[in-house]
């Protein structure tokens, strides 16, 4: 009489969709500091006085280091060689160039120069190309990694006395920080922390530290209303009736109209979804006993509901709880003598409440057992895996997985997800509340993108073009690379440097600063996003100077009720550190980063709308649009809430 699961299927879909866009949980709350003084003065006590028992023989030993470096590198050769074919065996190992670090460390060159090479050659492992993700490459980059802190102690004294003073700042820092730190301060802190890891010292201060700053830093919202767009649908369905109760058989039709509902209920663990049919029913019947024939007519109501809850284990679904009632009326008793008729009559009147409760469980059966199959086919489909094209980019990035898990509240479902690695802080506040209506809404913060940046760029050098490649590869949307105007590159600069020097259009390539290379800030309605370099280059022009480029947003609401992030002023770019007076062909060629990097940060984000392809699975999305609504910064969490227009 009616189909549940497809609609159920849609729902699935639509969890799927939105988790992909990426968990310890924490529910909707406004952004509570989790850092109190008590807790900074307690951990800076703790790091004080672990810098005064530091055990210098934990250091990792470079001699050791290296040969397993030297083991790993061996062993990534031997695989392409005898695992893939000559073409591409070739290729992968013209990229990977393993010969520089192999030769530094055969011929016993020093420290510096291996570390040198093996930087060289960790970056090349370490990225969004298909392939890196290969379990001998992520080793390889793993035993780098060892080599390079390995040489970065080598000199057990020195480096005793450098982590004593690192621990040492470290404890004035945290005693100076407020009750929401800065992106700086958490950037400051993971340094030191990968450190400490590195030298295998202050174990239990970094887990304090982590456990501090533990709580999820993304978030996926799908409010209910959108969960009830996929499933909630009217029924108006009719059917025959042949049957036989008491003797009496039976035939005719019966209609049912109603609706299929969702409501989504707070869980913690997974999601809660309540799906109910609620309808009514109406029959008309003639039954046949011998040669009498009774005209029946009846009414009545069904209620059905069965708890649904869902996780990326899948989908497990509670007993179906069945309510049923109908009332039948004799409307008329047929036979060519009355008598017949009369006696019909009076024993019809006596089997009545028994015939109407045997309808009536008959009814409770057929609707309960129904719904219980149209719901066990939804819960029969395999489990979403919202990481399955996230997961390889994660490992070719050195990332770790999200940990994350799903939960709902009586208004939305939410997957929180803390993204970070052994070496690294998440959130230490809790994601605020989202006080506008939306139909999805993603949050994040500041230390999701610092986490997921600095292993990829910290200390890279990066060319005109490679950013697009790096998109390219992570399976993302890429923007078009040529202008219809003009055929530029979308880096490059629409008008010419009038400070005749060298021509702008010349690609330009920059060194990411190894602390922060990537800015990102949402503090006080207002996003500041910039990269951070310690070298521009255009041409034969270089600027070798700690430099930072930004750009600030801030919301707002367009006459048509657009939200949008609207730049504030031009991309700024600044020198920290001891001020320098830039030479006239330095202080040029600042104009040029500001002119190259103005389409970088463009004027206006999230001007456009997003419209769902007709080819999506979801059949109740597709080719729906849908837009910014609501835009919030505030204490290192940045919320978009989007809606659908039509």
């Amino acid at each position: 009489m009616y189909r549940v699961g497809p609609l159920l299927h849609r729902f699935l879909l639509t969890g799927a969709m939105m988790g992909s866009v990426l968990t310890s949980l924490s529910l909707p709350s406004v952004a509570l500091a989790q850092w109190s003084a008590s807790d900074r003065e307690r951990l800076a006590s703790q790091i004080d006085s672990a810098s005064k028992h530091l055990d210098s023989s934990r250091f990792p030993s470079f001699d050791e280091s290296r040969g397993t470096a030297l083991n790993s590198l061996n062993a990534a050769e031997s695989f392409f060689t005898r695992q893939t074919d000559a073409s591409n065996a070739a290729a992968w190992l013209d990229y990977l160039d393993l010969g520089p670090l192999r030769d530094a460390i055969t011929a016993d060159e020093s420290e510096t120069d291996v570390a040198r090479r093996a930087i060289d050659l960790r970056y090349r492992l370490v990225g969004t190309s298909p392939g890196l993700e290969l379990s001998r490459l992520t080793t390889l980059r793993r035993d780098l990694e060892r080599l390079i802190e390995a040489v970065r102690l080598r000199d057990p004294q020195r480096a005793e006395t450098l982590v004593a003073r690192q621990m040492e700042a470290l404890a004035e820092k945290i005693r100076e920080m407020g009750d929401h730190p800065s992106a700086e301060d958490v950037s400051s802190l993971n340094a030191v922390v990968g450190l400490l890891i590195a030298s295998e010292q202050a174990g239990d201060f970094v887990a304090a530290l982590g456990n501090q700053f533990n709580r999820p830093n993304l978030a996926v919202l799908v409010s209910e209303s959108m969960v009830q767009s996929a499933i909630n649908r009217g029924v108006n369905q009719s059917r025959p009736v042949r049957d036989c109760i008491l003797g009496t058989r039976i035939v005719g039709s019966a209609s049912l109209n109603g609706m299929i509902t969702a409501d989504v209920l707070p869980s913690i663990g997974d999601v809660r979804v309540q799906v109910a049919l609620a309808g009514c029913v109406t029959n008309k019947n003639t039954g046949y006993n011998g040669p009498v024939v009774l005209r029946t007519s009846g009414v009545g109501s069904v209620n059905v509901s069965r708890m649904l809850h869902i996780s990326e284990a899948g989908i497990r679904a509670d007993n179906a709880f069945v309510q049923a009632s109908l009332s039948t009326n004799i409307d008329a008793i047929e036979h060519r003598m009355r008598l017949v008729r009369r006696i019909a009559s009076k024993k019809a009147a006596e089997q009545k409440p028994k015939a109407d409760r045997i309808a009536v469980e008959k009814l409770r059966t057929q609707v309960g057992s129904q719904f219980v199959e149209q719901t066990d086919t939804a819960t029969a489909v395999a489990p979403p895996d919202v990481l399955a094209n996230v997961r390889p980019v994660l490992t070719r990035m050195s990332l770790d997985e999200p940990a994350r898990l799903w939960g709902s509240t009586d208004q939305m479902i939410f997957i929180d997800a803390t993204l970070r690695r052994t070496d690294q802080l998440a959130s230490v506040t809790t994601r605020p509340l989202i006080t506008q209506a939306f139909d999805a809404a993603v949050q994040i913060h500041e230390s999701a993108i610092d986490n997921a940046m600095t292993p990829l760029l910290a200390g890279r050098t990066l060319r005109e073009g490679d950013f697009e490649e790096i998109i390219a590869d992570a399976g993302l949307p890429v923007q078009a690379s040529k202008t219809a105007d003009t055929g530029r590159s979308v880096l490059e600069s629409s008008t010419d440097d009038d400070s005749g020097e060298e021509d702008d259009e010349t690609p330009f390539e920059i060194d990411f600063a190894r602390l922060r290379p990537i800015i990102f800030e949402a503090r006080d309605q207002t996003i500041r996003v910039g990269v951070r370099g310690t070298r521009f280059a255009t041409g034969t022009r270089e600027l070798k100077q700690a430099m930072e480029i930004t750009a600030v947003y801030e919301p707002a609401r367009t006459q048509d009720g657009r939200m949008l992030l609207l730049r504030k002023d031009t991309v700024d770019v600044s020198f920290p550190g001891p001020s320098k007076r830039l030479t006239m062909s330095q202080a040029g060629l600042k104009r040029t980063i500001q002119k190259k990097f103005a389409e970088v940060f463009p004027e206006v984000l999230l001007d456009q709308s997003f419209t769902v392809p007709m080819t999506s699975k979801l059949e109740s999305l597709r080719g729906r649009v849908f837009r910014p609504e609501s835009v919030d910064a505030q204490n290192g969490w940045l919320s978009v809430g989007v809606a659908a227009v039509n």
